[in-house]
């Protein structure tokens, strides 16, 4: 049924171009929409917005019958003809939630601005800590008083939904990394060798300390849900070049956007063998 929704969707700009719409005694698009579909006015005007924006993007725009336009319009406004096919891409394998955060880094929506008046006492206190700090910079300052207070590892008061939010996700990651069954490693010698899953807790500890159980995505804050093994753990077989990464981030690991234990973002389509796996994986 989703399909079928979104094929009429996708057609429905050259329905009103057409103006085929009349045909079926319908005064406009939108009422024939309605009538035929039970599409809202919201979801015909995101049809016709996205089928304007996206002229110069037909790969992105084709996505519109595969997963719908409201994945496809997050990515109206960026689409051109060198990024149509790798953004088509993403739409195509990646979740609503990895969608929103890639279209906001894309648009440059990724740091928000935040104005804070400050009275005299505290122009003196944040004064005394740039001294002491040695910054001269106010956003550099707070950017060092943020990350050491993320660093002591104190909750903020009354915050209980966050702690209990932190309770639940190590309680996740510690089943997740449960011994599983053991994989046959080829070894030189010719010999199989048993490899788990199981991530050693001293491995899994020292490698959640590298960013205080922060996602290792540069400007990403949440607690990590993932630990990443960079250079694919079917492909080594060991727990070697492991990185916290959030879930969001963990799919960008995955469709190419971001690599190695220093990610930052490249549009790109270069995934391998275990990147198709997983892709497959999640449909």
């Amino acid at each position: 049924h989703r399909k079928i929704v979104n094929e009429l969707v996708a057609m429905l700009p050259e329905i009103d171009r057409l103006e085929i719409f009349k045909d079926y005694g319908c005064a406009s698009i939108y009422e024939y929409a309605c009538k035929y579909a039970g599409l809202s006015y919201a979801v015909v005007q995101k049809a016709l917005w996205v089928e304007e924006k996206l002229v110069e993007a037909p790969c992105l725009r084709e996505m519109v019958k595969e997963v719908g336009v409201h994945k496809v319009a997050l990515f109206a406004t960026i689409a051109n003809k060198e990024n149509d096919e790798v953004l088509a891409d993403k739409v195509k394998h990646m979740s609503k939630p990895a969608l929103q955060e890639l279209s906001k880094e894309l648009r440059g929506n990724a740091v928000k601005k935040v104005s804070v008046d400050l009275d005299a006492e505290m122009q003196f206190l944040f004064g005394k800590i740039k001294e002491k700090l040695g910054i001269d910079g106010d956003e550099e300052a707070l950017k060092v008083v943020f990350q050491q207070f993320l660093n002591s590892g104190k909750n903020i008061p009354g915050d209980e939904k966050s702690k209990n939010k932190k309770q639940l996700s190590e309680a996740k990651n510690t089943a997740d990394t449960q011994p599983a069954k053991p994989h046959q490693f080829k070894a030189p010698s010719g010999e199989h060798i048993p490899v788990s899953r199981y991530i050693p807790a001293k491995i899994r500890k020292q490698t959640i300390a590298k960013t205080n159980g922060k996602c290792a995505y540069p400007t990403c804050i949440k607690s990590f849900e993932n630990l990443h093994h960079v250079d694919y753990f079917a492909h080594t077989h060991n727990h070697k070049n492991l990185t916290p990464l959030c879930k969001v981030h963990h799919e960008y690991a995955h469709n190419g956007l971001i690599q190695g234990e220093n990610p930052q973002l490249t549009l790109s389509n270069e995934t391998n063998y275990y990147d198709e796996l997983y892709r497959k994986a999640r449909r």
